[in-house]
């Protein structure tokens, strides 16, 4: 039995792109059955009639009786009618559950994805009714989440354990060496602390099934690390299917580090070409082709447009729009979670994407919450606020209840992420500063003279002179404090308080990636240009927020 054989009308293809993109197997025009089911399921005893309006009487604006000879019309619908009820009666009576789709039905993708998904639903609860007449409940708010992580230092060992409890009351373990002993009682903290300096990943027990993964606008993979992470703490399996993304360095950084199944290095919009609602577009159907069913969809929309640092197109900025790209895909492949995050601002964009965006998703059948989160409470050691869409098929999360279960007893400061770094050149770019040259030299050497961590007025360029609220700018860090959000201009005194602590120096692309909460073992050698690791590393999701979410989603 094939996965989908490219056959039929229109909308045949359309149903067929539908089911594959949520991972069932069928075979199509079913001649040994009653009425040649378009698609069908014979093992599992399903069975799917596209129907043409006018042919099979549809009451609907697409049928209407011809006005030539109108007596020999009626007579032929009639017969139709009766011979598709005896042919649904016939094939039931075998047991198949059938699901009728109208010509009208599939001229909407939303109506149509929505109409497949709960039939399919009903065929696997063995609670179907009555075609495609099938109600869905309106899920309840979950009760409020319990913490399922528990942390265990072996001081004999040098052995860091992280113990999650599953929803089927399943336990995995996973461990990590830890290099020195911890300073603090604080066993999360330890843990995430070895993640970050150990060059080598989790060590972890046997994992069973798979979580099938889609990053669009992907980066270098920062959502994706966290989904691979909570993945392994659940003891499942990372599927990564398909990562998209304009810059060709930061997708090598994420094929190096995930091997995704499918890459591309397209504008998402010549891919996903369709606007809400249409049918699925040819080039649409390369692009999901061969993915399977999808259980988690991240997405990090360029936010640039939407950030309050950009005094040129913020608010009117064409990348704006790739917001709603998401809900495209949502749209043709039917992930069963989501999160989408951007910067809080987004709620302000003059389109109202995120608005349209909740609404196409809540018609597609989702249960969508939206929020801010302080990526901070979730042991972030910067000053890093995110906006967050969150949607699920079987889940109905807050995004207040995600980060409450999540929350770390205290913040961790820069000294905890980067204070074992030492000055090096051995890894080339990666650990090595920017060269400070001029007025900025001298204001980075000034600060360190004079013990100060914020640079007078008088010593900055003459256009910063005047009263302002960049305060940050040519500013130096202070271990025991949280960072300042990491940009991709971390590597630029005038761009924010981006010179390190204890150095006299801005800070490097190690420093800044561990302060994005990527560890050592993620593999960024083959960026070896230094404005190619400092947009890669400023313009990453720091993992703990896909962490996070994913261990409600997947558990």
């Amino acid at each position: 039995m094939s996965r989908v054989r490219q056959t039929g009308t229109s909308q045949e293809l359309n149903v067929q792109a539908i089911l594959q993109s949520l991972g069932y197997f069928f075979d199509t025009k079913a001649i040994d059955l009653p009425g040649t089911p378009d698609i069908v399921n014979r093992p599992d005893k399903w069975a799917i009639y596209v129907h043409g309006c006018f042919w099979h009487a549809h009451k609907c604006p697409l049928w209407k009786i011809p006005k030539t000879n109108p007596q020999f019309w009626r007579e032929k619908f009639v017969a139709n009618k009766r011979r598709d009820k005896t042919k649904l009666k016939q094939l039931r009576k075998r047991g198949y559950s059938v699901l009728t789709l109208w010509q009208c039905q599939l001229n909407n993708q939303s109506t149509a994805v929505a109409l497949v998904r709960k039939f399919m639903a009903k065929v696997e609860s063995n609670g179907f009714v009555n075609g495609h007449n099938v109600t869905v409940k309106q899920r309840q708010p979950e009760q409020a989440l319990g913490r399922r992580e528990a942390y265990i230092y072996d001081e004999q060992k040098k052995l860091i354990s992280r113990k999650v409890n599953k929803n089927n009351g399943e336990a995995f373990v996973s461990t990590l060496q830890v290099g020195e002993s911890p300073r603090r009682r604080d066993s999360h903290a330890t843990f995430d602390q070895a993640f970050l300096r150990n060059s080598e990943k989790v060590r972890h027990g046997s994992l069973k099934g798979t979580v099938r993964v889609v990053d669009l606008f992907s980066g270098c993979g920062g959502l994706s690390l966290g989904v691979r992470e909570a993945s392994i703490a659940l003891g499942y399996k990372f599927d990564p299917l398909l990562a998209v993304d304009e810059n060709a360095a930061s997708l090598k950084v994420y094929i190096d580090n995930f091997d995704p199944r499918f890459v591309s290095d397209c504008d998402i919009c010549d891919i996903l070409t369709g606007k809400i609602g249409d049918t699925l577009q040819p080039e649409e159907r390369a692009l999901i082709k061969g993915l399977g069913s999808v259980h988690v969809l991240l997405a990090g929309p360029p936010c640039q447009g939407h950030s309050d640092l950009n005094n040129h197109t913020r608010r009117i900025d064409k990348r704006n729009k790739l917001y709603d790209r998401v809900a495209r895909f949502a749209q043709l492949a039917g992930p069963e979670h989501i999160l989408i995050e951007n910067v809080p601002a987004v709620i302000h964009g003059r389109g109202r994407v995120v608005e349209k965006t909740v609404t196409q998703l809540q018609r597609l059948g989702y249960n969508v919450d939206t929020g801010v989160v302080d990526l901070a409470e979730l042991g972030v050691p910067q000053r890093r606020k995110r906006h967050i869409l969150i949607a699920s098929h079987s889940r109905c999360l807050s995004v207040h209840d995600v980060v409450e279960a999540h929350k770390v007893e205290t913040p961790r400061n820069i000294r905890w992420a980067i204070g074992d770094i030492k000055a090096t050149m051995d890894n080339g770019a990666f650990d090595r500063p920017s060269e400070l040259h001029g007025s900025n030299l001298s204001r980075v050497n000034y600060l360190f003279r004079t013990e100060r961590y914020d640079l007078p007025n008088r010593l900055r360029p003459i256009c910063h002179q005047r009263e302002h609220s960049y305060k940050s700018m040519y500013g130096r860090l202070k271990y025991a404090e949280l960072s300042q959000t990491i940009t991709s201009g971390f590597g630029s005194p005038g761009q924010g308080r981006f010179i390190h602590p204890a150095r006299p120096t801005t800070l490097t692309p190690h420093e800044a990636a561990r302060l994005q909460f990527f560890p050592d073992s993620f593999d960024f050698s083959s960026a070896r240009l230094r404005t190619s690791l400092a947009n890669m590393i400023g313009n990453a999701v720091p993992m703990k927020l896909s962490y996070a979410f994913c261990m409600e989603f997947i558990s």
